[in-house]
């Protein structure tokens, strides 16, 4: 029996992503490294730092999707309160966790650890900590939720060491055909191959570099033969219309 590919929903928590004044840019990063070990992402939200939106938006995720990840407001800050509404969401208390206070009281033993610090010790009960090698502070995980900080530097190595131990084998195969031709003159083609290949995702990009302009076709799927032999006939079929293909 064929395995099911797992699917994920990510969940962008912070007021100073939907003013304009932080740039997003954790989403792109978690879904190229949930690419490239097959799992789907199939919904992004940003939401703003309110407790009752980040409840809603998590208990509509955990049921839809197999993994939950979030990012944003597990800070010392006041604002900070993606902790408690994930315990909330769950019917969790949220708790101090006694590893996560060790890591902090380690970590500042050469400063203070403020009540606003030790605030990044408060999780739901019987959450599992996410490393932080960056700046120690950990993330959580509990049932299906993972939580990371909003920092990019530090979300980063975080979520790329823990997405490691989710890799069951399942790959994505993809192949792009790059050509100096254009959307209009080849879209029908594409279109054809699409419903022949209905199991792949075929996706046109326009691309504009000097004074040259082209498409890249890519073609993603589950079965490596599919995939190369949708590329070989679109290749093929660009390669007799003069359009200079080439396969990356």
């Amino acid at each position: 029996m064929k395995k099911q590919r797992k699917s994920s929903g990510i969940i962008i928590i912070g007021n100073e992503i939907l003013s304009g004044k932080t740039l997003e840019k954790n989403s792109n990063f978690m879904c190229k490294e949930l690419f490239s070990i097959g799992i789907s992402c199939e919904e992004i939200a940003i939401i703003k730092d309110d407790k009752s939106r980040i409840i809603e938006k998590l208990n509509v995720f955990r049921k839809k999707y197999n993994y939950v990840f979030t990012s944003g407001g597990i800070g010392p800050t006041h604002d900070d309160i993606t902790s408690d509404s994930v315990a909330s969401a769950l019917g969790k208390k949220l708790i101090l966790n006694t590893e996560a206070k060790k890591r902090l009281e380690k970590h500042y033993a050469d400063d203070v650890l403020t009540k606003a610090r030790l605030k990044m010790a408060y999780m739901p009960e019987n959450s599992i900590l996410i490393d932080n090698p960056v700046s120690v502070a950990p993330g959580f995980e509990i049932e299906n939720i993972f939580v990371f900080p909003g920092v990019p530097k530090i979300m980063q190595v975080m979520f790329k060491e823990k997405v490691r131990s989710f890799d069951e084998g399942l790959r994505y195969y993809k192949k792009t055909v790059s050509t100096k031709l254009s959307e209009g003159i080849i879209g029908e083609y594409i279109e054809k191959i699409q419903k022949k290949f209905s199991s792949l995702e075929i996706g046109s990009y326009p691309y504009f570099k000097k004074n040259a302009f082209g498409v890249s076709l890519v073609i993603k799927g589950d079965d490596d033969l599919q995939v190369t032999n949708a590329c070989d006939e679109i290749f093929n079929y660009i390669n007799s219309i003069n359009g200079n293909p080439e396969i990356f």
